[in-house]
């Protein structure tokens, strides 16, 4: 096969090609071509693919290129990996949001909708020029909002495109939180979801043969329960215990619990409760401060890089390369990152179990053909098989058609560059649904992001 990352600079691109390298038919006789602006960057990443061992058992190409229509001619996939919108930006959407009382963030928020206007325009050009070098090719969108991009391209071009989200494994390291105490990830949990991404639903499962629902109820029947100690991710052990105590209470009250513990997932479920967990007391930031952030970010980043390169000149042997993801993130491979299963999908070496977000066509009950869900399917070389008897909880379908029709909605307004479209993308929202407040902070951030996104959305006020 011929993938084509775009944004191959990332540090999540090395774990993936290794990953995918262990299984020598995807790359056998094929290339890797890494695209993104830093070229130093992504020279880094494919100096250290060729020096990986994995590498050295495959016959394949490596290239690198910041010009995309370079990486396009005959690709089979193209991977997208790339922040969109400037950082100030996007800190002064979210710092609006707040002031409004409203969380943001860069998937199911109204500040992810704004953001999305700029990061479309970039996935409409992608796909149009995929249209003309590599109309076969599936695009694999990795940056948020993803449905809203799924949906974008599905809809409006010839292009198939799947959303995907690092959240595809959550749910693997949650239940085993759950139901066993293991603070590790568990590849036996076998489930079937629906919903929208950072707010599908588990609506049935097993682990080993036993039905997963059954489980979750012994263990939460116990009056001893209390979630575990969080040593893999220490740093995180607040917000992952709040997870588990949200999971064991929607289980006892509807049933059912989240398929990945996203944090503004459970904000559009859980409004009130989970703003005043995750945003206690916020202290509102200036621009002064937001640009102080960026520029500490930056140095950040310098020497992560510096780090990173650094790599390329030692000698590093098998017990570096053993090392597991957590251990060793930026070079470990990993096996679980969703563009693994999808890569082993296409090439034909085998069929893969995934959730990812595509237009729904007749997949999940009660759902338009042209809404964009998450939902989980089957992938080979032939194509999408979405699971049978998908159907999204009555007590929960309410709500994730508003969000599924609002990101749809904006895939339609960013196609059209339509300002009412935009409007009617932004009414449905369900987060205080056409209030003062709202329309309000929606006026404020059609100022922020002005000079990034088509001025034609400016338009959008007159119909707030």
């Amino acid at each position: 096969m011929n993938i084509t990352f775009i944004g191959g600079g990332s540090y999540r691109t090395l774990p993936i090609v290794r990953a995918a390298m262990q299984e020598k038919q995807i790359f056998e006789g094929g290339e890797i071509r890494l695209v993104d602006f830093n070229l130093e960057r992504v020279e880094t990443v494919a100096r250290m693919i060729k020096k990986t061992p994995e590498y050295k058992e495959v016959n394949c190409k490596v290239t690198f290129t910041d010009k995309l229509e370079e990486a396009l001619p005959g690709a089979d996939m193209v991977s997208v990996s790339f922040p969109v919108g400037s950082y100030k930006t996007c800190e002064l959407s979210n710092e609006a949001s707040l002031k409004h009382g409203i969380f943001g963030g860069d998937q199911l928020s109204l500040s992810g909708a704004f953001r999305s206007l700029t990061g479309g325009a970039v996935l409409l050009d992608i796909a149009r020029k995929m249209e003309k070098h590599c109309p076969d090719a599936w695009l694999v969108d990795f940056a948020n909002p993803v449905a809203v991009y799924s949906g974008l391209v599905n809809n409006h071009t010839k292009i198939k495109a799947l959303g995907i989200c690092a959240g595809f494994v959550n749910h693997r390291w949650d239940l085993n939180r759950l139901i066993f105490d293991k603070d590790e990830i568990n590849n036996d949990f076998q489930v079937s979801s629906a919903g929208v991404n950072h707010l599908s639903f588990i609506l049935r499962g097993t682990c080993r043969g036993r039905d997963l629902y059954e489980m979750i109820g012994e263990r939460l029947a116990q009056k001893n329960w209390e979630p575990c100690k969080i040593t893999a991710y220490p740093k995180a052990q607040d917000h992952i215990h709040y997870a588990l105590r949200i999971a064991a209470e929607m289980y006892q009250r509807f049933g059912k619990i989240i398929f990945s513990t996203e944090w503004d997932g459970m904000c559009n479920l859980y409004f009130e409760k989970s703003m005043d967990h995750f945003c206690k007391n916020p202290i509102p930031k200036t621009a002064a401060m937001i640009d102080e952030d960026y520029n500490n970010a930056g140095i950040s980043r310098r020497e992560h890089d510096a780090k990173f390169q650094s790599y390329l000149d030692k000698d590093l042997d098998q017990k570096f390369w053993d090392m597991n993801f957590i251990e060793n993130p930026d070079f470990a491979a990993n096996p679980n990152d969703v563009t693994v299963s999808i890569l082993k999908a296409l090439s034909g070496v085998s069929k893969e179990w995934l959730a990812a977000s595509f237009p729904n066509r007749g997949a999940v009950k009660g759902f338009k053909d042209r809404t964009v869900l998450e939902y989980s399917m089957f992938l080979d070389k032939d194509g999408i098989t979405p699971e049978a008897d998908l159907e999204v909880p009555d007590c929960f379908h309410g709500l994730v058609t508003s969000l599924a029709t609002h990101q749809t909605l904006l895939g339609d307004a960013i196609a059209s560059k339509d300002p009412s479209i935009l409007s009617q993308a932004l009414f449905a929202y369900p987060i205080q649904q056409n209030s003062k407040n709202v329309k309000s902070l929606c006026e404020e951030l059609l100022k922020i992001h002005e000079k990034e996104i088509a001025p034609e959305f400016q338009g959008a006020k007159d119909y707030l």
